[in-house]
């Protein structure tokens, strides 16, 4: 189980584990993602990251426009730099 999965249900008001293996697995999808887009892993962003593949279980080209509204508190975790990061405050790889 991912290390963000209890956070992902709260942000996503789960209760039950039925969806646990598919959480990891968006939030595995989720921190790389973020890992590429910012070259470490903060963990608002995973959870906003994963929450959209939850929600949006859509075509490519509709999940692309879908993860651009991220583009911003990407390009703001960038510019504030490890202050985002995970909360151990260093990046995890």
């Amino acid at each position: 189980m991912h290390r963000l999965n209890d956070r992902l249900k709260e942000h996503l008001r789960i209760e039950d584990s039925e969806e646990d293996s598919l959480l990891s697995f968006y939030l595995q999808s989720a921190t790389n993602y973020i890992r590429r887009a910012t070259g470490r892993e903060d963990d608002h962003l995973i959870i906003l990251a994963a929450g959209i593949f939850y929600e949006f279980r859509v075509t490519e080209k509709s999940m692309s426009l879908a993860l651009d509204a991220l583009t911003p508190l990407i390009l703001q975790a960038e510019m504030c730099g490890d202050d985002n990061a995970s909360e151990s405050g260093e990046a995890q790889t």
